[in-house]
C-alpha cells in the first residue's frame, strides 16, 4: 500500500537509539540537550523544550503565554482539532479564523477584518507551506494580540529569496512568541511520538521546562521551608500545577539522529511535489509556494475537481485504496466538528468550506519510489478520462 506519509528510519538512527538504551540515563539525560541544541541550530531559536508530543507542545505553550480563562484565541478553521481542543481545554475562548482556499493558511488580510476581539492569534503553516509570518506579526502588533504559531507541519521549512520580504526560518522567534513543532512518524522528522516548543524568551523556556516536569522548579524558592532547605542537593518546590510531557532520550536520540538528514529529506519531498506539480493534471495539482519560500512539504495537499470529474472523493478514495493508493484528507474544517460547532466565529470561513471538497493529501515521503510517484500520478490523471 502507498499511504500518503511514513516515516524512514536508518542504520544511523538505530545505532543512535542503542546508543541511549545502553547509557546510564534513558529519561531526563544529555540526549534531551543534544537534541534541543540541534532543534535550535536548524530552527534559528534561541531556546528550545522537547515534550511529549506535539498536542503537548500546543498545551504546555499555551500554558506558558497564559492561555486561559477570559483569553480569546484565533485559530484558522483548517487545522488539525488540536491547535484548538488545548486552549479550551485550559479554560481559553477559541474564534475561528478563515483561510486562504489556496494555500490553507490565515493571511494578514484575513486578520486585518476580524472584528471579534483576540488576545492571541495560532497561525497555522498547513503542509509545511509557510504563512506571512511578518505580514501576521504587523498586523497583530496593531492590535495588540501576541503571536504563537503552530508548525507542527513546518520544521525546516525558510523563506529566504525573495527580496521584498526579510529571510526567516520557521520558529527563529522574530515573529512570534513561541512555535511549536510535532514528531510523529509522518512528520518532517521523527521521535516516534514527541514535539517540541521554541522560544526567544529565556524566561518562557525556562517556565516551559518546569511545566514539563510536573511543575518543578529548582530555582526561585519561596515556599516556606526554603529558608532551611533551599541550599540542599535534593530541593525543589512545586509552582505550578501541571504533568510529565517529558521526552525519552531513546525518542531524543532518535530526533537528533533524523535531524542531520532534514536536509536530504526536504530535497526528497520538494522533488517529489515539484513532479507532482509538473505532472498532474489540473483537475488534481498542488498549489504552489509563495515566491521565494522553501517549504519543508508534510504532506502533499492537492486541490482536486470532483465535478469536473465525475467521481465523488469518498467513492475515488475506496477505489483507490483497491488500486493500493490510500490518500488522505487534511482538514475537515473546525466548525463543522460538534466540540467547535459553536465557538465563535470572526466571518462566515467562506475561504475554508470552497477548499474542504477538493482536499486530497497525495503521497509524499522519504523513500517514495520514482516508479510509485509514477502509478499515483498514472492514477490520479486516469480519473478524468
Amino acid at each position: 500500500m502507498i499511504g500518503y506519509g511514513r516515516q524512514h528510519i536508518d542504520d544511523h538512527d538505530i545505532a543512535a537509539v542503542t546508543a541511549a538504551l545502553m547509557g546510564d540515563m534513558l529519561t531526563c539525560g544529555p540526549a534531551i540537550e543534544a537534541f534541543e541544541a540541534e532543534l535550535c541550530r536548524i530552527s534559528g531559536a534561541a531556546h528550545a523544550v522537547v515534550v511529549s508530543n506535539g498536542t503537548s507542545a500546543l498545551k504546555l505553550m499555551y500554558q506558558a503565554a497564559g492561555v486561559g480563562p477570559g483569553k480569546r484565541v484565533g485559530v484558522p478553521a483548517v487545522t488539525f482539532v488540536a491547535t484548538a481542543s488545548q486552549a479550551l481545554l485550559l479554560g481559553a475562548e477559541v474564534v475561528l479564523l478563515d483561510v486562504d482556499p489556496q494555500s490553507l493558511n490565515l493571511t494578514p488580510e484575513i486578520l486585518e477584518r476580524c472584528r471579534e476581539h483576540l488576545d492571541f492569534v495560532v497561525p497555522v503553516h498547513f503542509a509545511g507551506r509557510l504563512v506571512d509570518l511578518p505580514g501576521i506579526a504587523a498586523v497583530a502588533a496593531r492590535k495588540g494580540i501576541t503571536v504563537l504559531d503552530d508548525a507542527a507541519h513546518a520544521f525546516g521549512s525558510t523563506w529566504g529569496d525573495d527580496p521584498a520580504r526579510p529571510e526567516w526560518r520557521c520558529g527563529d522567534g522574530r515573529f512570534s512568541r513561541a512555535t511549536t513543532f510535532s514528531f510523529h512518524p509522518v512528520k518532517n522528522i521523527t521521535t516516534g511520538e514527541g514535539g517540541a516548543i521554541v522560544t526567544p524568551d529565556p524566561v518562557m523556556a525556562a517556565k516551559l521546562r518546569s511545566l514539563r516536569h510536573h511543575g518543578i522548579q529548582h530555582g526561585d524558592f519561596h515556599g516556606d521551608l526554603a529558608a532551611v532547605e533551599s541550599k540542599a542537593s535534593w530541593y525543589h518546590e512545586f509552582h505550578h500545577p501541571s504533568t510529565n510531557e517529558r521526552l525519552s532520550d531513546m525518542q531524543a536520540a532518535l530526533g537528533a539522529s533524523q535531524c542531520r538528514r532534514l536536509a536530504d529529506f526536504k530535497a526528497e519531498r520538494a522533488q517529489q511535489v515539484d513532479r507532482y506539480r509538473r505532472e498532474l493534471p489540473a483537475h488534481a495539482r498542488p498549489p504552489a509556494p509563495a515566491p521565494g519560500q522553501q517549504p519543508f512539504w508534510h504532506i502533499c495537499s492537492a486541490q482536486v475537481d470532483w465535478l469536473a470529474i465525475g467521481k465523488t472523493r469518498a467513492q475515488t478514495m475506496v477505489e483507490a485504496r483497491a488500486a493500493g493508493i490510500a490518500f488522505m484528507v487534511h482538514y475537515m474544517p473546525l466548525h463543522h466538528h460538534p466540540i467547535l460547532a459553536k465557538v465563535a466565529r470572526a466571518s462566515d470561513l467562506a475561504g475554508a468550506d470552497a477548499a474542504f471538497p477538493g482536499i486530497l493529501s497525495i503521497p509524499c515521503y522519504v523513500g517514495l519510489t520514482a516508479a510509485q510517484q509514477g502509478q499515483v500520478i498514472a492514477w490520479l490523471t486516469a480519473l478524468k478520462r
